[in-house]
């Protein structure tokens, strides 16, 4: 069936629970291929340096910013093109066109031929999570929302398991090229499931006045407007400065492994894959644990991550100090079940703070905010810093640049705190009686 031009034309339906479970499981499929696609690369740093002949800082350009500046600028476009109506074929084509650089990726000669690959993936993948995040905002309602979002992002952990895991075992094997293909090119058919099986969810409500810059503005008017939030600034900064430290460091975890472990590759696709399990547990359990809280007091949508970043960071830092990887991956286990509850619950707060005709550009901001500042600027600032310490640790250099940004989640902590204490005043949601309740 074809989408509407316009979500104030669509018609007004109700879906059964069945097929808002399924949609949810396919939207959870999306964002599976999403992170399983981008996280081959980071398992793949060694054998990619050595074959291309680059430096740390150049690894940290291709993991960083030449996925994550084309990534976070152009979500703004497509965000808006979502939100007014087109959200289904968005999601489908940009997954098509990602897992089809992803293939890409694997036949490149050399390193500017993969800087351009990852150019491609980024302005693909750039289209996948706002919108979705948008459509399950639309058929799920605010108490059931945390969940539902929480199930989406199980779909990245499961995705970075497998991507890890496969990423590992393919490029030891047969090749790092051979991964890159053999795990992109799924997705492209997984990209006409959804294009054929998911239906377009009318807006839950009409908050915003007819001549509302989140309806019918610029985007330029529409991001303004949203920015007078104080909750919603505030958590824009925590999740830059999260995805700065977190994702920067984690890009960096395999050839950690390696040089400060001497772990094979193999080893190292086995080891980080088992790591995405607690985070798959916690991003589960922190969905119904702010969904239950946050009936007494919504705020614990942005306390439930706070508090789970704020035991994370001594053992992240042991994961990094420990000398013996099994000590190691103890203390990383626990940090990941701590950390874990954190996207999940942050990404339903978020929408929660907006209308549904910002949703999806609400999602790009956020994405802007983790991408081009964590994604981005992170695994470069890292690399950087490892050359940097490299004449005087040599070997170790990597290690210590890990444990550098373990100081940088407790700016995120502070600001979590700012914005739980304009969070409820600031929450919007439709009026029951403009809802199209499932």
């Amino acid at each position: 069936m074809s989408e509407p031009a316009s979500l104030d034309a669509a018609p007004r339906r109700e879906f059964s629970t069945r097929y808002r479970i399924y949609v949810l499981g396919v939207l959870m499929g999306v964002n599976l291929f999403n992170y399983m696609d981008r996280s081959i690369l980071g398992v793949l740093i060694e054998p990619i340096k050595h074959e291309l002949q680059a430096s740390d800082t150049q690894m940290g350009i291709l993991t960083g910013l030449a996925f994550a500046l084309f990534y976070a600028v152009c979500g703004f476009p497509i965000a808006r093109l979502a939100d007014r109506g087109l959200r289904v074929r968005v999601i489908s084509w940009a997954m098509a066109i990602w897992s089809a650089m992803t293939v890409v990726s694997g036949l490149v000669g050399a390193y500017w031929h993969m800087l351009l690959a990852r150019v491609g993936v980024g302005i693909g993948e750039a289209g996948g999570n706002p919108p979705s995040q948008a459509l399950l905002a639309d058929y799920f309602p605010i108490e059931q929302r945390a969940r539902a979002i929480a199930f989406f992002v199980a779909g990245a952990h499961i995705g970075i398991f497998l991507g890890t895991l496969l990423a590992g075992y393919i490029g030891h094997e047969y090749g790092w090229r051979m991964a890159f293909i053999v795990l992109g090119a799924p997705g492209v058919a997984f990209a006409l499931l959804v294009r054929f099986t998911v239906r377009e969810a009318p807006p839950r409500g009409k908050v915003e006045a007819a001549g509302s810059p989140l309806r019918s503005g610029s985007l330029w008017q529409a991001t303004v407007h949203l920015f007078r939030g104080r909750a919603f600034r505030h958590l824009m900064i925590a999740v830059g400065i999260l995805w700065f430290s977190n994702v920067g460091a984690g890009q960096w975890h395999a050839p950690f492994l390696q040089r400060s472990h001497g772990m094979a590759l193999n080893e190292v696709g086995v080891l980080l894959s088992m790591l995405s399990i607690p985070s798959l547990v916690a991003v589960m359990a922190g969905g119904f644990m702010a969904d239950r809280l946050a009936k007494r007091n919504a705020a614990w949508q942005v306390y439930v991550p706070l508090l789970g970043t704020l035991i994370s960071i001594p053992f992240l830092l042991g994961f990094y100090l420990a000398a013996d990887w099994r000590w190691a991956f103890a203390s990383a286990m626990v940090a990941m079940l701590a950390a874990g509850v954190f996207a999940g619950v942050l990404l339903a707060a978020v929408q929660g703070l907006v209308g549904p005709h910002a949703r999806a550009l609400a999602g790009a901001i956020l994405m802007f905010s983790s991408n081009l500042i964590g994604v981005g600027l992170g695994p470069f600032a890292v690399g950087a810093l490892s050359d940097a310490l490299a004449p005087m640790l040599g070997q170790e250099s990597l290690r210590w640049a890990l444990v550098a940004m373990k100081v940088l989640p407790l700016l995120a902590v502070y600001h979590m705190w700012l914005a739980s204490r304009a969070f409820n005043d600031e929450l919007r949601e439709a009026p029951p009686n403009a809802t199209s309740a499932p």
